[in-house]
């Protein structure tokens, strides 16, 4: 019978063949170095460069190769690397890091095609991967007061020396009606409040109790769903739509809530939230109302994310998808009927004096 290949190795050649890769003293004992010479650098920068398009690709391809030629003098060794490792990790943020990370260990594998040369292996893994900061869960802390702040500095903004007094009252009552509605019910700014229409919080007004409801064309998730209106927001609603005659916006639009006017208004006043300092955004209403539910107020996740439109395929959602909307405004009220968001001091009576006069 005869044998192919290794099969063919009789038990002493065998032995003589194991002994020579065993008495073989592997580079990486010492950690050897690998001299880079001009030449294979531009051959590099010209094998990456065939690959990518990229004006910026080819800037941070180019940036990283210099760095590293220049600061190791084209000597790639252990204590080069480390060196060299160490100095965009205390300069650069992470993003930057990776480039270096990423294009270093591209050329010592083109060095280790190119030269055979197992070391240029062996110093890839020399190199850490850069690790990403930790984003923190909650960005932003917002709790009652912050509204608070909110909408007194709406009520208390200075009228504009072009406008009447009545329709800078107006417009104070719709900012603040605005916020009251996102804070109250944590829908989407641009998804959903913004496309919301007169004929929408009109008809929700009509029912008893009040809820809004908002078809699956007017949500991110295209998820229909009832939005229970607290009474406050009910109270503050109610003149936004009676003298929608007063609004003057251009171009003319259906929307109660313009996103970019609502928007515009936060960014004048600039309000920085109490327990992180960062500025208060149209956003941060959302995230209000989430943090209520689950850190103040203890409501089921069902209900929030119903009300929310979030994570509607869980089973959750779906059990609250099947109540009755007056259902749903009984256990949104049993939680937050005590909210009162409208702080001393912003008296809804005193501007709508001022738009009748």
């Amino acid at each position: 019978m005869e044998f192919d290949g290794l099969a063919r190795i009789r038990t002493g050649d065998h032995r003589l063949v194991r002994t020579s890769f065993e008495e073989r003293e592997p580079l990486s004992r010492d950690f050897g170095k690998i001299r880079v010479s001009k030449g294979l650098s531009e051959s590099y920068l010209e094998y990456r460069y065939s690959k990518v398009k990229s004006k910026m690709s080819k800037y941070w391809i180019e940036k990283c190769q210099r760095e590293l030629m220049e600061r190791t003098n084209g000597v790639l060794s252990r204590e080069s690397l480390i060196k060299f490792q160490n100095w965009y990790l205390s300069h650069y943020s992470y993003q930057t890091q990776k480039k270096f990370y990423d294009n270093t260990r591209a050329f010592l594998e083109f060095v280790f095609k190119h030269t055979g040369n197992p070391l240029a292996r062996e110093l890839k893994e020399i190199l850490d991967r850069p690790q990403k900061p930790s984003k923190k869960i909650n960005e932003i802390l917002i709790r009652e007061p912050d509204v608070h702040n909110v909408i007194k500095a709406i009520y208390t903004l200075p009228p504009s020396p072009y406008d009447p007094p009545w329709k800078t009252a107006y417009y104070k009552i719709k900012y603040i009606a605005a916020i009251l509605f996102a804070a109250y019910t944590g829908q989407r700014p641009d998804a959903t409040i913004h496309k919301l229409t007169h004929s929408d919080f009109e008809e929700a007004l009509k029912r008893d109790p009040p809820m809004l409801w908002v078809p699956a064309e007017k949500d991110k998730e295209w998820f229909p769903h009832w939005v229970p209106l607290h009474p406050v927001v009910v109270e503050w609603l109610q003149p936004v739509l009676k003298y929608r005659h007063l609004n003057q916006s251009y171009p003319q639009t259906d929307s109660v809530f313009s996103y970019n006017s609502v928007r515009q208004v936060l960014t004048q006043i600039n309000v920085k939230a109490i327990h992180t300092g960062r500025k208060i955004t149209y956003s941060h209403f959302r995230k209000f109302f989430e943090q209520m539910c689950n850190n103040v107020l203890m409501v089921h996740p069902g209900l929030r994310d119903y009300i929310m439109a979030h994570n509607t395929g869980s089973l959750n959602v779906q059990s609250y998808d099947g109540k009755l909307p007056k259902e749903i405004y009984e256990q949104y009220m049993a939680a937050w009927k005590k909210v009162n968001l409208v702080p001393e001091g912003v008296e809804l009576e005193e501007l709508l004096k001022t738009i009748d006069e």
